[in-house]
């Protein structure tokens, strides 16, 4: 047991040394690359309704995102967002959500200004709801999607729209199941290039 820590503490140790070693030159086709990115977004969240009803309910919220580029193409991420619904179908019920995941995106460098993406990412959620009394409750979870981001200079740019489907598996007493859609839109920050 304790050589499979060893190892998986050696590994880990490694990655960013060997995810370095793969990295490509950033200029050229496409212009520079910045190697790291900062994000701060607006977020839209179409949920799922509470348990015992049947309809839908909205959020809105913000985000921030840390992008790390480690080759033209692929970057690591980590994205923390937070989002908030009050008087949830007509009642008194707020519901505050909490997620934070971390993962891959793959980015299609082309000759325009505006360059798609895709990502996967995985991580957790946290929930806030006073239905009847004060809950919280955290969940596994799970984010893919992707979208069209551009830059302004060297420095500013703009994630002009991403479209995300948010999983989360956030007990409540009926299928221990969400399916969220989310709408993302903010400015991004670049260092270097």
């Amino acid at each position: 047991m304790q050589l499979q820590k060893a190892v998986l503490l050696t590994l880990l140790l490694a990655c960013p040394w060997a995810l370095h070693g793969q990295a490509v030159p950033m200029h050229g086709e496409g212009g520079n690359i910045s190697r790291l990115e900062v994000g701060a977004n607006y977020n839209f969240v179409h949920a799922n309704a509470p348990p015992g009803q049947c309809g839908c309910f909205s959020l809105n919220g913000g985000s921030a995102t840390f992008l790390v580029n480690i080759t033209r193409q692929w970057s690591g991420v980590a994205d923390f967002a937070v989002a908030h619904a009050s008087q949830v179908n007509g009642t008194a019920q707020e519901i505050m959500i909490i997620n934070y995941f971390f993962g891959g995106r793959y980015t299609h460098r082309n000759h325009t200004r505006w360059t798609p993406f895709g990502e996967a990412l995985i991580g957790g959620a946290k929930e806030d709801v006073n239905f009847r009394f004060d809950i919280n409750r955290q969940s596994l979870g799970f984010l893919g999607g992707g979208g069209v981001s551009t830059r302004l200079n060297s420095k500013w740019g703009i994630n002009a729209f991403e479209f995300d489907y948010v999983h989360t598996r956030i007990p409540n007493s009926t299928n221990n199941s969400q399916n969220n859609f989310r709408i993302v839109t903010g400015v991004t920050y670049h260092f270097g290039g």
